[in-house]
């Protein structure tokens, strides 16, 4: 009896390590949500980048704020305090990757998930902006993208879509 349990925990541990060692692609699991906002792209990015504004709009992040004095560009730095339920408060630094005026703002983190968060604005129609935003977590190991990675695109879509909500009920401010 001991044998076989030891076996099985042997072969538990077998598989973790060997899903842990195949790479996915991340962006398989990318939550995006999408919506239209009366506002104009120049309106609506500098409502969603004004530190001041992202934790009304954005509930699990309690504190974000600029953590250099530089405009908004790529090198840009930014703090966020997430208050998660169960954890509590998570600091993380994000990071300006890419960025195209009034188009494109992609922050990334290289905090324990990795999270690579994507806003995109484009013109929906006479002063309306179709505002995309989408969101992965770039751990590629399988063992990640197959136990968390549904969870958390799940959750991850659940927020984006609040977001969508409450930027439309701020608009026009």
């Amino acid at each position: 009896m001991a044998n076989t349990a030891q076996m099985l925990i042997a072969l538990a541990f077998a598989v973790v390590a060997v899903l842990h060692q195949i790479d996915t692609d991340p962006a398989a699991w990318a939550a995006s949500e999408q919506g239209s906002i009366y506002a104009s792209r120049e309106q609506l990015q500098r409502f969603i980048t004004n530190p001041d504004s992202v934790e009304k709009w954005f509930n699990l992040v309690s504190l974000f704020k600029a953590a250099d004095s530089r405009p908004l560009s790529v090198g840009k730095k930014y703090q966020a305090v997430y208050d998660l339920p169960l954890i509590g408060e998570y600091s993380v630094f994000l990071a300006v990757v890419e960025y195209k005026p009034n188009s494109l703002v992609v922050l990334e983190s290289t905090s324990l998930l990795r999270p690579h968060f994507t806003i995109q604005l484009e013109d929906n129609g006479p002063n309306t902006t179709r505002l995309t935003f989408s969101m992965q977590y770039r751990r590629s190991s399988a063992l990640f993208q197959w136990t968390l990675g549904p969870v958390l695109r799940f959750l991850t879509s659940q927020q984006l879509q609040r977001s969508l909500f409450m930027i439309r009920m701020m608009f026009p401010f």
